[in-house]
């Protein structure tokens, strides 16, 4: 009877230990156990990802330099990613850090470019670097010159925790800009430029972005006097589309932007969005239509079948 009990015991022993036996691939226990990781973008350039990494380097110049040549030769092991800095873009870490501040300095190719895809592929970037012990912060330079945002001011150092993950993997970038917006003054015949703190991930376009808080109107801005400032644009106005090709920002809205808004000229209306627009660098013109088709007039017979420029005569400088 003892020995039915000793086999009986190390049988369900046996069960138990091959219970706690880790499931799933190498690679993949790799990943749940790894503290270091070589960031990629997903072949759609639609987020990061990234793959398990053990580095052999011990010092912190000597980690610099071998993410850095991750990032420039290591090629992910999934068919589904691909290297975040493309093969034409060059780029060099200085191994001066100073205060926790690595600057890494690309040529020109580095603004090729564009949107969502500079964003993820500075995410992983500056993700890969600051699992570096002595890391915090990431600075690029571009030509010797710090990397601007799209209001041409620089973009400055860079922290993992501006990237942010959600539940899907997907990472964006956040930084507050400030963006300039103009709406009506009081009288509703003149604009007021007002400065905003708005965040820009640069997943969508910053047209999109201002256009839509021109909609929002001053009330949702914090500590704007809703008495001084007016709204501009009807707040049932939809955004149908908004696109810039060769200086020229065509934007489409609802019917709704025709009824206008009690107490704003039409003047006012249309010229704080082209004003607005014309605040980011790639803009130099505004075209209009309304879902979708052209229209002749607006209001007292403003004409919106051609490109409106710039006007800062009906703008009066806020105090």
């Amino acid at each position: 009877m003892k020995k039915i009990r000793l086999l009986v015991s190390l049988f369900l022993l046996a069960i138990l230990l091959t219970g706690c036996k880790e499931t799933g691939t190498k690679e993949e226990n790799l990943e749940k156990n790894s503290d270091y990781y070589i960031y990629y973008l997903d072949n759609k350039e639609t987020q990061v990802v990234r793959e398990a990494y053990e580095p052999t380097g011990t010092t912190m110049e000597e980690q610099i330099e071998e993410y850095s040549d991750a990032l420039r030769q290591k090629k992910p092991s999934e068919l589904t990613s691909k290297k975040a800095l493309p093969d034409y873009v060059t780029m060099t870490p200085s191994m001066d850090v100073e205060n926790e501040q690595l600057t890494l300095s690309f040529d020109s190719n580095y603004l090729n470019l564009r949107g969502a895809s500079e964003v993820l592929c500075r995410a992983a970037i500056v993700k890969t670097f600051c699992q570096i012990e002595g890391i915090q912060y990431v600075q690029f330079l571009v030509d010797g010159q710090p990397l601007n945002n799209s209001y041409e001011l620089p973009i400055g150092f860079m922290q993992e925790e501006d990237f942010i993950d959600n539940t899907g993997g997907e990472v964006k970038y956040e930084q507050n800009a400030t963006v300039i917006l103009y709406f009506a003054d009081a009288s509703g015949k003149k604009l007021m430029d007002t400065r905003v703190k708005i965040k820009y991930d640069g997943t969508i376009p910053l047209e999109q972005l201002v256009l839509n808080q021109l909609i929002k109107g001053p009330n949702s801005i914090e500590g704007v006097n809703p008495n001084a400032i007016l709204q501009t644009v009807p707040e049932k106005t939809e955004l149908n589309k908004v696109t810039v090709k060769d200086g020229v920002c065509y934007v489409d809205f609802s019917s709704d932007f025709l009824k206008g808004v009690e107490g704003v000229s039409a003047n006012a209306t249309i010229y704080s969005v082209v004003n607005t627009l014309t605040e980011i660098s790639e803009v130099s013109k505004v075209q209009f239509t309304i879902s979708g088709a052209p229209v002749v007039s607006f209001g007292d017979g403003i004409q919106l079948d051609a490109p409106f420029e710039r006007n800062l005569d009906i703008v009066t400088k806020s105090e």
